[in-house]
């Protein structure tokens, strides 16, 4: 990597179109407001923002997307607005991808793009039913997405003290195994430009050698008299 500088990181943006959605976005609602949160998101403004335009009634529909940084912002707001809205809710999970470009300081090399899966979260809200869809979760009740696998728990996480650290073990669980994973991505993604700059190395040595041995030849070549 010495012979490389970081240039840029350019994420694909995802379209309304391709949004995870389309088994249950409730009829007519088509344009509903999306709303992007990442690290950075000052949560009372997008919640101010989104809490006005369903009171007015500019939109009925709210999409909440984040991704990397900005996963855990996004489940807050929608946490927050489903306190004082009957808002019919559906969760999906997905990746967003990134492109990070490494650009050559030296002759002969080419420039590496690396492209990593980052996990990306978006929630469908409506004030609209949304009904025979797979893991919604309706108006004052609480939903099971993020409950363990195994015999079904109305209660959740509140049922006993013995249960919560069960499901806060398992989700710890989760984390360290998903950082494990994030991880590994990372150092292959590294050593594959590792790789590339000794191929590139080795191809510019190589090169070397070849027109050293030209010009010796040139030099020992007897001349003719």
């Amino acid at each position: 990597m010495m012979h490389y500088r970081k240039g840029d990181n350019i994420a694909k943006e995802t379209k309304k179109e391709e949004l995870p959605f389309k088994d249950c976005l409730p009829k007519g609602q088509e344009n509903f407001l999306w709303m992007h949160v990442n690290g950075g998101t000052k949560v009372n403004n997008v919640i101010t923002y989104a809490k006005n335009a369903l009171d007015k009634g500019e939109y009925r529909t709210i999409v909440w997307s984040g991704h990397g940084g900005g996963v855990v912002k996004t489940v807050s707001c929608a946490e927050i607005i489903k306190r004082t809205h009957p808002l019919y809710q559906v969760t999906r999970m997905d990746y967003k991808i990134t492109e990070e470009h490494w650009l050559p300081i030296m002759d002969n090399l080419e420039e590496i793009v690396v492209t990593r899966k980052v996990p990306a979260i978006h929630i469908l809200m409506s004030l609209e039913a949304i009904n025979d869809v797979e893991g919604v979760q309706k108006p004052n009740t609480k939903t099971d997405y993020w409950d363990p696998p195994g015999p079904s728990n109305s209660r959740g996480f509140n049922q006993r003290n013995g249960t919560r650290r069960q499901n806060q073990q398992y989700h710890g669980q989760r984390q360290r195994k998903f950082k494990r994973k994030e991880n590994q991505q990372k150092e292959d993604a590294d050593e594959n430009v590792v790789q590339h700059d000794r191929n590139q190395k080795r191809k510019h040595k190589k090169s070397e050698g070849n027109s050293d041995n030209r010009e010796n030849k040139k030099t020992t070549e007897p001349k003719n008299t």
